[in-house]
């Protein structure tokens, strides 16, 4: 594995813990950079961690280390083997199903609430999808056929949400490692730049309000999946992902989520890159104050007037 290929995913698994709302420190980025360049032997990862005590740091080297290891089976087994890797000593009884039924309010769905299956169901389910994908040959199928199906697999996996908490992180994983297992590599930092998207589409995918007229769709997922292996030009906002985003003009506030996705990766780009990528992404920001603070002097005798 190159310097290149370690880059994308490190970016990748430092930004998915934005799905969550939790944020990295210095420290694993700095962790990051030395294994990228060769200090720090993927072997001595993992006893990195005991020296970490952010959450989301130490779940994020056991991530990177998860993916680089080449055995994967497509089952619930490694499924529950990824989620104990990632939280063993973290959460209690990692490798357990959830017992108890499980709602949660999305920011995608204008604050309405998915409802996932009963946890007594999950069992049975997760056995019928694991069946049924086991069976299934990707041998013939065009590109459009591929991303549509793979989107479809991981928003079925993601909407049982089989376990009490840190779902979409432990499936996030299993779906990087499935995409390899299918011959589809993680090639770019896509999803790394797109981590709150991601948690966004897999909502929606699951959402259905019959009476509001909302129907589950896949097409966000889609887009991100198809972007992920053909690459392309698509910008993935995640606001577009909110219910009632108007894409005539009305902008959607996110939270920050989108500074939150792009931070870590943009922390991880500075410590790798080379000293004129750096300067020139230091001076772009220049370029742009002006035009703003230009705009903000014409704005203020409007605001004047209007008090008056």
């Amino acid at each position: 594995m190159d310097a290149k290929e370690r880059l994308i995913i490190w970016k990748t698994v430092i930004a998915l813990q934005a799905v969550d709302a939790l944020k990295t420190s210095s420290k694993v980025i700095e962790i990051a950079k030395q294994n990228i360049e060769g200090v720090i032997a993927d072997e001595a990862l993992l006893d990195e961690c005991e020296n970490l005590r952010n959450f989301a740091d130490i779940v994020a080297v056991r991530m990177f280390v998860n993916i680089i290891q080449n055995q994967f089976s497509l089952s619930q087994f490694e499924l529950v083997q990824i989620r104990k890797a990632l939280f063993g000593s973290l959460l209690e009884s990692p490798e357990l199903l959830r017992t108890a039924n499980l709602s949660k309010k999305e920011w995608a769905l204008d604050g309405h609430s998915l409802v996932y299956p009963k946890a007594n169901k999950i069992k049975n389910q997760l056995t019928k999808l694991f069946e049924t994908e086991t069976l299934f040959e990707f041998d013939g199928l065009d590109s459009k056929q591929i991303y549509k199906h793979c989107a479809s697999f991981i928003s079925s996996l993601w909407a049982l949400h089989p376990f009490e908490s840190c779902n979409t992180r432990t499936i996030a994983v299993f779906f990087i490692k499935y995409l390899a297992f299918r011959g589809i590599p993680l090639g770019n930092d896509v999803l790394a730049q797109s981590a709150v998207y991601f948690r966004n589409a897999l909502a929606r995918a699951a959402f259905c309000d019959g009476k509001k007229g909302i129907h589950k769709t896949t097409r966000y997922l889609e887009r991100l999946i198809k972007k992920m292996i053909f690459g392309g030009r698509a910008v993935l906002d995640a606001r577009e992902t909110h219910l009632y985003y108007d894409s005539n003009g009305v902008v959607l506030k996110v939270e920050g989520a989108e500074q939150k996705e792009q931070s870590a990766s943009d922390r991880l780009d500075e410590k790798v890159s080379t000293p004129k990528k750096t300067a020139a992404k230091k001076a772009a920001p220049a370029k742009k104050s002006a035009p703003k603070a230009a705009a903000k002097k014409a704005a203020a005798p409007k605001k004047a007037a209007k008090k008056k």
